[in-house]
């Protein structure tokens, strides 16, 4: 028989071993598939590791920033000493206010040069001051320059521009100087000075003015049956006032059981706006910047005050409240004045006088009237009475009466009593006019002129004129960020900027901000709170990373297991059936 021939016996036994072998390729198969997918979940599982490291050091990163955050400090400029700090910034040291008291607090470089916004740097640009400085003086056409193209983009009004400019430019404000404000001036006698208040008025709106021969009427309230001349307007000019004779004239009617008393009608008077419209009009044109002119104006006002505002208070708390007669307790009898109450009042007050010398008959308003003493300087009280002395129905009058003429004098004689030294002037205001020595042509006064001294204009020009100056002579550095808050105060706490400023004798000088009065170094609360509110939510959101890191990680490390448990297992399979092949063939 051929040997190609096979009996179903070997027949079978080949097909058996070609399952075999067929069995043990399918797991190899298996197995590198396993041995596939477990090392991609390895190589998986590694990446997620790597984010895991990379949240790790996200959070020292952000730990590292809460850390420095709540070390944060801020920069304020604590200038009145109360918690009411402002935070420190350019426009608030380049900006001329009570803050700064109206002196420029320079940001300056490590050469010593000013550094300055784009607006600054234009002006001084416009004006023609190189950035190193200028070697000499500037003069006054460079300052004006520099002070009309600062009106030219907005920094200052064209209306500030021009009362700088107005001004004496001081060349020697901030280099030398212990007087920054420089002003234009003239001297003048009374007359003149009556010259130029002639354009200033004061209001008497809630009054009525009339005249009866040379003396002017300013009445509180209508009179019914007040028939002096009336004028329709209800203002005077300050001129008029002081070449004039005008008296103030309050009434009080009430019934005969319920009389006005003279303390109380003095308020209408004490409380006159005219006081106060009339010493800061003076102030204005006076005021030259000198510390004596200026003690002598407060000199003046404290005076008027004391003899005017304070005096219906003094007569109501010292001498009790008073019926119409000036009495207290006393009988209206009009000699009453000058017997109880009344003598009071002149001895504690020689500015007070009662005049009731007029009977109701001849007219309870004329007999008034008639009584007025425009010689007086300070009140007058008057009252009118009957024949017999007493109260009729048309009677019931009280008066007090104060000459403004005189006051506005008085105001300007004590001025000059105090510059020519109190104890040596032969001025002198006593309680009437006759008695007293008052402001005359012999007088000299040194006005401003060509600007308006009204609220801080002075100040305004003197800031600049410092400014100026500065920039002129230490030169200039343009730098618009330092109008970021932020960035200016980092460099001036990393030691990248200074600050310059005014000494006592009149120079500029730089230094570290921690060496000024006013500015201080603080916790920026709200920075803090700021930092901690971003820190927490960073990290929450850190944390959720890690959380589902972790549950990838941790679904990876449980396929890996099963991929290994598999694999060993199929790798026990195939290691057994090669073993019985070997057995087979040696058998």
């Amino acid at each position: 028989m051929p040997s190609f021939y096979m009996n179903n016996q070997e027949l079978l036994l080949t097909r058996k071993e070609t399952s075999k072998t067929m069995g043990l390729a399918a797991s190899q198969a298996r197995l590198l598939t396993i041995t596939a997918r477990k090392s991609d979940c390895e190589y998986k599982s590694m990446l997620l590791s790597h984010q895991k490291i990379a949240l790790s050091r996200d959070m020292s990163r952000l730990s590292a920033e809460y850390d420095d955050a709540i070390a944060q400090t801020k920069l304020v400029y604590d200038y009145y000493g109360n918690s009411e700090a402002t935070p420190l910034t350019y426009n608030l040291m380049m900006t001329p206010s009570a803050m700064n008291n109206y002196t420029p607090l320079l940001v300056t470089d490590n050469g010593g040069r000013v550094v300055l916004d784009s607006r600054l740097a234009k002006a001084a640009r416009d004006a023609g001051i190189p950035q190193e400085g200028l070697d000499g003086l500037p003069s006054s056409d460079l300052r004006n320059a520099f002070i009309d193209s600062l009106a030219s983009t907005g920094y200052i009004s064209q209306n500030t521009a021009d009362n700088i400019k107005k001004t004496t430019y001081n060349q020697t404000a901030g280099v030398g100087s212990t007087d920054l404000i420089n002003i234009n001036t003239t001297e003048t006698t009374l007359s003149g000075l009556i010259e130029m208040l002639d354009s200033q008025y004061v209001d008497f709106s809630d009054a009525i003015i009339g005249t009866d021969n040379n003396l002017t009427y300013i009445n509180q309230t209508d009179l019914y049956d007040y028939d002096k001349k009336q004028s329709a307007g209800h203002t005077l000019s300050f001129a008029d006032i002081l070449n004039g004779n005008i008296m103030y004239i309050v009434e009080g009617k009430k019934d005969y059981n319920n009389m006005t008393t003279v303390g109380g009608i003095t308020d209408a008077v004490c409380n006159l706006t005219v006081w106060e419209t009339m010493m800061s009009t003076f102030e204005g044109l006076l005021d030259t910047g000198d510390e004596y002119t200026q003690a002598a104006l407060a000199y003046a006002r404290r005076m008027i005050t004391d003899k005017v505002t304070n005096l219906g208070a003094d007569v109501v708390e010292n001498n009790g409240k008073y019926d119409h007669t000036g009495a207290v307790g006393a009988s209206k009898d009009p000699n009453d004045l000058q017997n109880s109450g009344g003598k009071n009042i002149i001895d504690n007050f020689g500015d007070w006088r009662g005049f009731g010398d007029k009977k109701a008959s001849d007219g309870p308003r004329d007999a008034a009237y008639d009584s007025i003493s425009a010689d007086v300087i300070g009140m007058n009280g008057i009252y009118a009475h009957d024949d017999n002395g007493k109260d009729d129905d048309d009677g019931k009058q009280s008066y007090v009466t104060i000459n403004i003429s005189s006051m506005f004098k008085a105001y300007l004689t004590y001025f000059a009593q105090y510059m020519e030294g109190i104890g040596d002037s032969l001025y002198e205001v006593n309680n009437t006019k006759t008695s007293s020595n008052l402001i005359d042509e012999l007088f000299t006064f040194t006005v401003v002129t060509d600007v308006d001294t009204s609220g801080d204009n002075l100040l305004i020009a003197a800031f600049y004129d410092t400014l100026f100056n500065q920039i002129c002579t230490k030169g200039w550095t343009e730098n618009d960020k330092v109008n970021d808050q932020d960035y200016m105060q980092e460099s001036l706490k990393n030691g990248n900027m200074y600050i310059s400023s005014l000494a006592d004798d009149g120079y500029y000088y730089q230094g570290n901000y921690a060496t000024h009065n006013y500015i201080k170094e603080i916790t920026d609360e709200e920075a803090i709170a700021q930092a901690e509110a971003k820190y927490n939510r960073e990290k929450e959101k850190l944390n959720y990373k890690e959380n589902i890191l972790d549950m990838k990680m941790k679904n990876l490390d449980t396929e890996i297991s099963s991929l290994t448990t598999e694999y060993d297992t199929i790798k026990s399979v195939i290691s057994k059936n090669i073993e019985k092949g070997f057995k087979r063939y040696e058998a």
